[in-house]
């Protein structure tokens, strides 16, 4: 089965993606207007038997800025922690869209299974989401500063990843345009993660299955897409995993 993993927006600055199964849309986040979705997507439509469904991550703005207009356009229904769902229903979500799921619970749907877990990061009840089509399993995991024996175990076995690699520590420490505060709350537990220990991550990963991986969630001051690109290679030549990097502001779509 082949599947086009639509990234139409993945950094700092907003975060959408929507993996096309079979005529069903399955979006992560909607961090992104509708007219970037629209583009990102080349207008097109889920089945109309099929639906959409909408995975949302945590609250922060990056995330869910675009979720009116995608819930008015696609009109999906909206899967998220208990957390996530009230800060939603304060924001004018339809309660009635919106079903609360819990972490390590795998969920089965017509075409695919889905598993959230829990991710270190300051928001109400962040998720990452492990997503299963027969013997390929997808997983989205950004926004956490950590990788946490939990948030390692929910996602071995994965065969396509898709991880924040967010900031290279180096340039981190020596942006004279952030302030401390924002620099101790990038490197907390509860902050993003690095492209080095992404890269870790990765390698661990790939004792289990890993062959894809795509880095996102890039900062646009903490980062530089060379140094990434150096990372992408690396993933391939020491661990036989292809790496991808996800540049903010350009729509990208993969066959997986």
């Amino acid at each position: 089965m082949v599947m086009n993993f639509n990234v139409i927006a993945s950094g700092s600055s907003g975060n959408c993606y929507c993996i096309e199964n079979n005529g069903y849309f399955i979006f992560v986040d909607a961090g992104a207007t509708l007219t970037s979705i629209r583009k990102g997507l080349e207008n097109r439509k889920p089945d109309k038997e099929k639906g959409a469904s909408l995975f949302i991550t945590h609250e922060h703005t990056d995330h869910i800025s675009g979720v009116l207009p995608l819930i008015s356009c696609y009109n999906p229904k909206i899967y998220t922690s208990k957390g996530t769902a009230a800060v939603l229903a304060e924001k004018g979500v339809n309660t009635e869209i919106i079903y609360t799921i819990d972490a390590n619970i795998t969920y089965e749907f017509a075409d695919f299974t889905v598993m959230p877990f829990k991710t270190m990061h300051d928001a109400c009840e962040p998720f990452g989401f492990k997503f299963g089509f027969g013997d390929n399993v997808l997983s989205i995991a950004t926004d956490f500063g950590i990788v946490t024996d939990e948030l390692f175990k929910a996602i071995e076995n994965t065969q396509v990843l898709t991880v924040e690699s967010n900031y290279e520590d180096d340039l981190l420490k020596k942006n004279r345009k952030y302030p401390e505060y924002l620099k101790r709350r990038i490197l907390s537990k509860k902050g993003h993660l690095s492209n080095k220990d992404a890269f870790y991550l990765i390698g661990e990963l790939s004792k289990s299955g890993l062959k894809r991986c795509f880095l996102g969630h890039v900062s646009e001051n903490n980062n530089n897409y060379d140094i990434l690109e150096k990372y992408a290679d690396a993933c391939l030549n020491v661990y036989n995993v292809e790496a991808s990097v996800l540049k903010q502001k350009t729509r990208a779509v993969f066959n997986i």
